[in-house]
């Protein structure tokens, strides 16, 4: 009795892991073929805030943005801040892309460490504050 429910459950098994493992090993997903951008992701939990923090004390937060240009030659990276894995666009290009696609393939979010010390952030949506950033940009860009 035992040796039949032991075939049974080896059956079983079987019957449910042999598609898996062949759907694993014959079955290519779209993002094998996609390279992350360059970037480093620094230490484990604080990656490279202290450095981000350092250079917007220093009076110069955009060094932070084109040291990192100049270091992968590249307008896009990837780096950590505040705990969360970012990927920052930077250029033309990248602000003409974020702001074309805006709530259609990426969406703007606040790290949960940020929710955490302020959270009356989490009761406006993006689109609310899209609003209200594209009102106050002209002011800032004005000559």
């Amino acid at each position: 009795m035992e040796l039949f429910f032991l075939s049974l459950l080896c059956l079983f098994l079987l019957f449910l892991l042999l598609p898996l493992s062949l759907h694993f090993l014959f079955y290519k997903s779209n993002s094998e073929n996609l390279t992350p951008p360059p970037g480093s992701t620094g230490w484990p939990l604080i990656g490279e805030t202290f450095e981000f923090l350092a250079t917007g004390w220093r009076g110069h937060p955009e060094k932070f943005v084109f040291d990192r240009i100049s270091k992968y030659s590249s307008y896009v990276f990837k780096t950590n801040l505040l705990g969360s894995p970012t990927v920052v666009f930077a250029g033309a290009a990248g602000n003409k892309f974020l702001f074309s696609n805006e709530n259609r393939l990426v969406q703007a979010w606040w790290p949960s460490s940020v929710d955490k010390v302020f959270p009356s952030s989490t009761q406006t949506s993006s689109k609310q504050e899209s609003i209200i950033l594209r009102k106050m940009l002209p002011n800032f860009l004005k000559p």
